[in-house]
């Protein structure tokens, strides 16, 4: 069947299998890059040529290592607030339109809320998915699990990690109106670093 011959339910669920599916290869992706990048940083070695077609003297660039998760854990000091800190932040790109925050990074021992709404605070019916990726300290990584939700905004969702001190963790969201046919404004996923928070 034909996109534009499915009703307006049909097409909802649709992009939101779409936007899951997405997420989760991301999360994946990203994930087992970091697993098996070594510490080294590849350098690329650029040949220049003049207008002739004579070799130039060669630039080399050497790419930014991703820095370790483990290393930012072991220095990241506790909240001094006793209010929520933003650890993450992502807006849609335009009026009804999804939102999506993938992969961003957390650390061990914290707690963290994640939180959809609309930027002019209106409560707008919405629905999405949420999923983690981890990996412990013995190495043992957990695959990450789509959690699908439905509701109004301001909606939360308290997050703690899938397994026991982390040394990769990482959280994605994705969130949409509810009915993509109607007129919403605009959404915003934050990621809240709530540890100090009563």
């Amino acid at each position: 069947m034909a996109f534009s011959g499915m009703n307006s339910r049909e097409k909802t669920i649709v992009v939101a299998l779409g936007v899951v599916i997405l997420v989760a290869l991301v999360g994946i992706g990203i994930l087992a890059a970091k697993l098996i990048t070594s510490s080294k940083a590849p350098e690329i070695t650029v040949a220049a040529t003049s207008a002739a077609g004579a070799a130039t003297p060669q630039a080399t660039i050497t790419m930014v290592a991703t820095p370790s998760l483990t290393d930012v854990v072991q220095t990241t000091p506790q909240p001094i607030s006793d209010k929520p800190v933003v650890v993450g932040r992502q807006e849609s790109v335009g009026p009804g339109l999804p939102v999506m925050i993938a992969n961003q990074p957390l650390h061990a021992g914290r707690r963290y809320r994640i939180e959809i709404k609309a930027t002019d605070d209106s409560s707008v019916a919405i629905q999405g998915s949420w999923s983690q990726a981890a990996t412990s300290a013995s190495g043992k990584m957990a695959l990450p699990e789509i959690k699908p939700f439905e509701g109004m905004t301001p909606f939360t969702i308290n997050v703690d990690s899938p397994v026991a001190a982390p040394t990769l963790w990482s959280v994605s969201a994705s969130a949409g109106p509810k009915d993509i046919l109607a007129k919403s404004p605009s959404l915003v996923i934050t990621v809240y670093d709530v540890t100090g928070v009563k």
